[in-house]
Formats: C-alpha cells, sequence, structure tokens
C-alpha cells in the first residue's frame, strides 16, 4: 500500500521505507530546520548588532567524535551546575550550524488563575519584544546579517529559547541569546502589540479561521476540565486583555529560574561553549517555587461538546486522557496499533481507508498516541519540546460535508470498536506497521537539532535515546501483544467528542434521539450516485445507527464558539 512519507521542506527527500535497517539518507540540517523558525508562541525574531551585552566568546572548533552506530551512542547525561541549571551537551558533529536550546520546566500549567496566557505572552515579549541593548527592530536588524534563528516554543509545561547560527558567526550571536533573558526590554510598545496580536489570534484565527485548530483546542480544555492543562496555552481573551507589564516582569522572575532551566549544546560547537553559556546565564534568579503538580486526568464528560459556528463543514476532534509514556512497556506495540489504525498523513491505516478511500467523508483521518500539533518544522515527524506528565488518545477527523458528519462520527467509532473486538489488527497489519516504523522514525533525529530536542525529553521523562529503544522494541512485538496493549488502553466509550459547525441545535437532537444518520455520497453530473459494493452498504447501514454513547441531556453541550477561550 502506497504510503505518504512527509519529509523536510525544501529539500525533498526521498526515504523509501523497507525494512532494509541500513537505509537511511542524511537530511539536509539547514532546510530541515528551516520552519522551526516559526514558534508555538509566535513569530520569530531574526535580523548587524550594536555593541553587545558581555557574553560567552566562541572558540576554536574542536574535532568531532567519531560516528557511532546507533545502538553504540552513549545516553547523553546532564551536568548539575553550581548554579541550579543542567547541561546537556551532543557529542559534536561537523555541521557548520550550532543548535542551542535553553529549556525551562515552566509552561502553560504554571499561568496563574486568571492569567491563562501568561507564560507565552511572557516569552514572546522577551524573545521577541528586544533587549536593553537592542530595541525590536534593531534585535531584527541584528540577527538578519548573521542568518540566526532566535524563538520560542511554549508548551504546557515546558518553554524553549531556541537559538540557531551558523558556527562563524556565534561570537556575535550569543550576546544577544543570552541578553533576552537576562536584560529583556519590556518596551511598552512592544508589550501592547503582542498582546494584541495574542488576542487576535484566538479570537480572529482559532475561533474564526482555523476550524480544524478550533476542534482540537476545545477538546483538550474538554478532557482538561479542572487540571493544570484545562487553560489554552495561547490564553483566554479576557486574561490576556487584562495582563500588565508587571504581570509579565514578576512572571519571568518566577518561572525563568536557573534551577528550572537546563542548556542543550549541538551541532558544530566551540570547545567549552555549554560551560561558557551556562556561566553567563547563571545571572537568572536562582531559585523558583516547585513546579506545580500534574494529577493524572480521568475522562469525566460531557461525551459531545458541540460548537456553534458559521462554517463550510464540521471539523471533529474525540480522544481521552490517558498515562502512557515513553518509558511504558507498552509503547512499542501500541504505536503499532495506533498506525494500523491510522497514521497522521499516511494512507494505510483502517480510518484513512474506510472514511476517506471507501467513502469519500473527508481529506483526512488519523489517531494519535499522545498529544500533536501539526504547526512547525516538525508537522509530520518529530514533535520534540512538548513533553507532558499526562497524555492522551486521539481520533482527529479532518473536515467533514454537514450531511455526513454523524456519520463520520459512528463510523470511526465503529472502526475502533471493531478493532477491540471483532475485526481486531491482523499479522499482516502488524507486519507492515512495523516495516514502516523501523524506517519512519529515522526521519525523526535527521538533524542536530532534533537529536538535541529528544535528548531534552528524554531527560523530561527518564529515559535514555528513546527513538532508538523504540525502534529496536519494535522487531519483537507480536501481533498478540499489539492487540493486548490496544484493548488495555482503548476505550472508545471513553472518548469525548467535539464537533464544530453550523445548526449543533439539530446535530444535539439526532445524538439525544440516537436516529440513524445513513451516509450521504456524493452524486455524480446525473444526479446519481455511484455503485457500490454490497459488502460496502451494509457495513454502511451498521455504522448509521451505531451508538453515539450519549446519556442523556447533560451529556450534549452546546456553546457559541464567541464564548469559547474567552
Amino acid at each position: 500500500m502506497k504510503r505518504l512519507l512527509v519529509v523536510a521542506a525544501a529539500v525533498g527527500i526521498a526515504f523509501a521505507c523497507a525494512q532494509q535497517q541500513e537505509r537511511v539518507r542524511k537530511a539536509s540540517d539547514a532546510s530541515a530546520e528551516a520552519q522551526r523558525t516559526h514558534t508555538d508562541a509566535g513569530v520569530v525574531a531574526s535580523a548587524s548588532p550594536p555593541a553587545p551585552a558581555p557574553a560567552p566568546t566562541a572558540k576554536p572548533a574542536q574535532a568531532p567524535a567519531p560516528a557511532l552506530k546507533e545502538a553504540e551512542r552513549p545516553a547523553p547525561t546532564i551536568t548539575q551546575l553550581p548554579s541550579g541549571a543542567g547541561l546537556l551537551v551532543l557529542p559534536l558533529t561537523t555541521q557548520a550550524i550550532v543548535d542551542i536550546e535553553l529549556r525551562f520546566r515552566s509552561g502553560a500549567v504554571d499561568d496563574p488563575p486568571g492569567k491563562a496566557g501568561l507564560t507565552v505572552l511572557t516569552a514572546r515579549v522577551m524573545a521577541e519584544g528586544g533587549t536593553q541593548a537592542l530595541d525590536a527592530k534593531s534585535l531584527l536588524n541584528a540577527l538578519f546579517p548573521l542568518a540566526a534563528d532566535l524563538g520560542v516554543r511554549v508548551d504546557k509545561e515546558q518553554t524553549t529559547f531556541i537559538a540557531r547560527v551558523h558556527r562563524d558567526n556565534l561570537a556575535k550571536f550569543l550576546p544577544i541569546v543570552t541578553d533576552v533573558l537576562l536584560h529583556p526590554r519590556w518596551d511598552p510598545q512592544e508589550f501592547k502589540r503582542l498582546r494584541e496580536a495574542a488576542v487576535n489570534d484566538v479570537e480572529k484565527r482559532l475561533r474564526q479561521g482555523d476550524d480544524e485548530n478550533l476542534g482540537k483546542e476545545s477538546l483538550s480544555e474538554l478532557m482538561y476540565r479542572d487540571h493544570p492543562y484545562g487553560r489554552l496555552t495561547l490564553g483566554h481573551l479576557s486574561d490576556l486583555k487584562s495582563m500588565t507589564i508587571a504581570d509579565l516582569q514578576a512572571h519571568a522572575a518566577r518561572v525563568f529560574t536557573a534551577d528550572r532551566l537546563t542548556i542543550g549544546v549541538a551541532g558544530g560547537y566551540p570547545p567549552h561553549l555549554g560551560e561558557d553559556v551556562a556561566q553567563t546565564l547563571s545571572a537568572l534568579p536562582p531559585k523558583s517555587e516547585p513546579p506545580p503538580a500534574v494529577p493524572q486526568a480521568h475522562p469525566h464528560g460531557p461525551r459531545f461538546l458541540l460548537v456553534e459556528k458559521n462554517a463550510d463543514s464540521t471539523a471533529i476532534s474525540m480522544g481521552m486522557p490517558w498515562a502512557l509514556s515513553h518509558k511504558d512497556p507498552d509503547w512499542a506495540a501500541l504505536s503499532i496499533a495506533r498506525d494500523a489504525m491510522g497514521e497522521h498523513r499516511q494512507f494505510n491505516g483502517r480510518l484513512m481507508q474506510r472514511l476517506r478511500e471507501m467513502r469519500g467523508l473527508n481529506y483526512g483521518d488519523y489517531a494519535y498516541a499522545e498529544h500533536f500539533e501539526q504547526e512547525g518544522g516538525d508537522a509530520a515527524t518529530a514533535q520534540t519540546g512538548r513533553p507532558r506528565r499526562q497524555q492522551d488518545f486521539t481520533v482527529w477527523l479532518r473536515p467533514v460535508r454537514d450531511d455526513n458528519r454523524l456519520f463520520a462520527v459512528r463510523a470511526a467509532l465503529y472502526e475502533l470498536s471493531r478493532s477491540l473486538k471483532e475485526e481486531p489488527f491482523t499479522a499482516q497489519e502488524v507486519e507492515k506497521g512495523k516495516g514502516f516504523l523501523d524506517g519512519y522514525i529515522l526521519l525523526f533525529d535527521q538533524t542536530d537539532a532534533r537529536k538535541l530536542g529528544y535528548a531534552l525529553d528524554d531527560a523530561f521523562y527518564g529515559v535514555s535515546n528513546f527513538l532508538g529503544t523504540w525502534r529496536a522494541s519494535l522487531r519483537n512485538v507480536t501481533v498478540e501483544q499489539v492487540n493486548a496493549a490496544w484493548r488495555k488502553w482503548v476505550d472508545p466509550s471513553k472518548l469525548e467528542i467535539v464537533m464544530a459547525g453550523k445548526d449543533m441545535a439539530s446535530v444535539r437532537k439526532i445524538i439525544l434521539s440516537g436516529e440513524p444518520t445513513p451516509i450521504q455520497y456524493q452524486r455524480d453530473a446525473t444526479g446519481k450516485t455511484p455503485d457500490k459494493p454490497a459488502e460496502q452498504l451494509a457495513v454502511d447501514k451498521a455504522m448509521a445507527s451505531f451508538p453515539l454513547g450519549a446519556h442523556g441531556d447533560a451529556d450534549v453541550v452546546m456553546v457559541p464558539v464567541d464564548q469559547l477561550f474567552e
């Protein structure tokens, strides 16, 4: 079966994912990370520096260590420094690019009550709003001739300042990077601009122009109600509008502290770069309060959240929180099952084949074993900088025509239910998944920046060489183990479901009545529907009547889109 491999944009690296384990092609480091200059929190700063503040100086490059095979690579270790920060330095490579990640164990969970979005806005003003030595425009003008990237990614529990530059320009770049953290400008005009941009991002882009992410973010808030993850990372509108520069300054001093910082270095760096950066950043506030507790979340309803908005189609997301993590012994088996059900942007999964290919319901249908975001340079493969103590299983049905939206929900629930009982994954599906993942995983760390991101994630989870361990574990997984792990972890009755589209009152009525919702196939120019095999039509009938799982009025909640994230 054809598989769509999404690889680095601008270079078109082709990778054949057969079971020949030695077939790995080296991706272009520069282009593979090009899109990383756009961060989750906002736009990246890029730009002949005026006299920068004192900072580490670049030293002559040292010889790289000999290349090691995957199985021989030692696990990177974090050195605890007197300042309280950690230091993780990957083996030197021959690349001309130096990657630095300044990762804080701070994120949206640190937003105080009534201040949802404070961490993102604080990080953006620091990264984009200028330093004491450089105003925002001068910052851009300084970075541009260096061909340097400086941005920030904020998630629930982690904030990562990402810096990337050619080693010849490192000495000019480092003072800017460290000043972003040590001496942010806190310019009132830049604060106002970035706060307005944050408000517009939620109000205009998310609520009005991005139905797919509207559904996914609404699902996240639904799954994590009354939980530290239960507020939109980007922020709530009333909270954002109430924030002041003083709020941001106090928050930065509270969460961007030395004891929460890990400094990561990779690429063709000079000797002692990590130690020099660490010495400079030892001037950060030394201590913070411990990070907030993140308890295990449990599905607690309602079953359906129906978001009323004027749209041409209906976006659908469903999911449930669970405790699966990278160090769980079921990870490899479950990843094969997830692949067979619906790998992101691949065509082999049951959801893609049976909802899109056989029935033409929409563009794509996928399943995910952990939190996934499509934006940025990690769109299809590596998802670094987002490790979490709490994860979730989700199913994403890309927008569906309104006349088939409830059929699509039922079809997905039908397929999930059958995979647990009447139609477990076959030996052929398992072997296909193992062969595909054996190659696909090799794409995840094709650059030094991605290797660094995974090493920092591994430190968060307390594992070593996650990707290598995952890939090696696949080879001995049996079909029985795959199905056992799937049955252990997946429970369609616990899925919470978000639908975003128009006329949700009629959707609610049908959900509560339980009446069938037959598929409406597209008609040709003569008004006829295409002929379908009798077996498919019989399954269509079963899907159309599959129980939606609502148990009364309280299980089906409607909300106007302009009340979301308010």
